[in-house]
């Protein structure tokens, strides 16, 4: 793979060592030689990558803008962090290890997800995985038992899902986070921004009046450097595929 053209702002995402493994309706393969893109970055390229799958439909893999996509909500993970949706545990291998985090709730629906990625990586023998507790229990019921510091969602198997905004204030309202963000959250400051007529570069002040908007307390509100990543997420291969998907439909917020 080749190098992007510029770095991101916030480090690069590590991966645990994988191995292949299937566990009910679940399983991770190994797919070789995939063209990937880059989300915040202007980076295209082929190399392997791994992907979690239910019934043959991918929930989460390495792919490059997979990557790129969570960077900052690892940046963003600090104090006491709930992480929602175990996927292949990048996230979690990712915040467990900064010592600024002391402590990391997974909330998982599925059981069967937390048993396979045990199989499919050293689990147990992460650094940092005394910080973590392990809640089963569907995402719009769990209830936290001390403050939250950050809060990250990820349980929606595609990209840009309309209804994920909707989710995730349902889900702040029990949480009240102090910090949240969920996977591909740009996708739906992009439509807004493009519904209230602003130009294609926009300012930190505008982020943080969608941010108003939502009542959420999204990450990067202080970070000029996130929002001049935005414009390249625009033009990435996921925006696309993500506003085909909705069609002449805006998300569910937007009306």
């Amino acid at each position: 793979m080749t190098d992007s053209c510029w770095q991101l702002p916030w480090s690069e995402l590590e991966i645990p060592a994988y191995r292949l493994a299937q566990s009910g309706l679940w399983s991770l393969k190994k797919f070789e030689n995939i063209f990937q893109q880059g989300y915040f970055q202007d980076w295209q390229g082929s190399g392997p990558i791994y992907a979690l799958l239910q019934n043959g439909q991918s929930w989460m893999s390495t792919a490059r803008d997979e990557l790129d996509s969570q960077a900052p909500h690892v940046a963003a993970a600090q104090g006491k962090v709930v992480v929602m949706g175990a996927g292949m545990g990048v996230i979690l291998y990712n915040i467990l290890v900064k010592p600024e985090v002391t402590h990391v709730t997974l909330v998982e629906r599925d059981a069967q997800v937390v048993k396979v990625l045990k199989q499919i990586t050293n689990f147990n023998e992460w650094i940092g995985i005394e910080k973590l507790t392990i809640t089963i229990v569907d995402a719009f019921d769990f209830q936290p038992a001390a403050p939250v510091d950050f809060l990250y969602v990820d349980i929606w198997a595609n990209p840009g899902a309309r209804g994920a905004l909707t989710d995730m204030q349902k889900i702040q309202q029990k949480v009240q986070a102090k910090t949240v963000g969920w996977w591909t959250q740009e996708a739906f400051f992009l439509a807004w921004l493009e519904q209230k007529g602003y130009g294609e570069f926009p300012t930190l002040e505008q982020y943080k009046e969608w941010a108003d908007e939502t009542k959420l307390p999204l990450i990067e509100q202080n970070s000029p450097e996130y929002i001049a990543c935005i414009p390249q997420v625009a033009r990435s291969y996921c925006y696309k595929v993500i506003r085909q998907a909705w069609g002449q439909q805006e998300p569910a917020f937007l009306g």
